[in-house]
């Protein structure tokens, strides 16, 4: 005789393929959820799942996929901070940062329609010395905008990024490696960490 827990978990797996069997009956359906969910995101809870789902759709020239994305991160109870852990690295530093910039203005227009959020922040994993030649993965750049700050310097957030010291400038806050700082073209224009004041 079976015991009670091997009948629960033969009921579950018939009823996961009952559940599979008719999501393939009707993709169509599935589909148009997901749309749906899209459609529903200034309004909607802010989960995971949720930002996920809403950032599929953020895509361009240097706007890093959130199919990189290690984790997402949210903070706060009303006007969350929500975090995207990115796991991306470029050999030119100049151009990780500007991916960066490009990657946060797209994001936080997608993001900051939900009320529920106030910052979006970004945060890139890589090798920060591409020239030093270990084959390493730390935080190579952190950067976020919060709603206010977003609408005091509008004119600055603009796609494609001609300059990313321009958004760095006017974002709430940004963290930069110093093994990549070292190695930026527009240094002297920058500092490792700064928080707008």
């Amino acid at each position: 005789m079976l015991p009670k827990a091997s009948f629960k978990i033969i009921g579950m797996m018939i009823a996961a393929c009952f559940l599979l069997t008719s999501c393939l009956q009707h993709p169509e359906s599935v589909k148009m959820n997901v749309a749906q969910k899209k459609a529903e995101w200034p309004n909607s809870e802010v989960t995971r799942e949720s930002v996920e789902l809403a950032l599929e759709d953020a895509s361009g020239d240097g706007v890093i996929g959130i199919k990189r994305a290690k984790d997402i991160q949210l903070q706060g109870a009303n006007n969350k901070t929500v975090t995207v852990d990115l796991k991306h690295e470029s050999e030119d530093p100049d151009r990780l940062m500007k991916e960066a910039s490009e990657t946060l203005i797209h994001y936080s227009k997608i993001l900051l329609k939900n009320k529920g959020i106030g910052t979006v922040e970004i945060c890139m994993f890589g090798n920060p010395d591409p020239y030093g030649g270990k084959s390493v993965s730390k935080e190579t750049v952190r950067i976020a905008i919060n709603r206010e700050d977003l609408q005091k310097g509008q004119d600055a957030w603009k796609s494609p990024v001609e300059n990313y010291v321009t958004i760095f400038r006017h974002a709430s806050w940004y963290k930069i490696h110093p093994r990549l700082y070292k190695h930026l073209l527009h240094k002297e224009q920058l500092k490792t960490r700064d928080f707008l004041k």
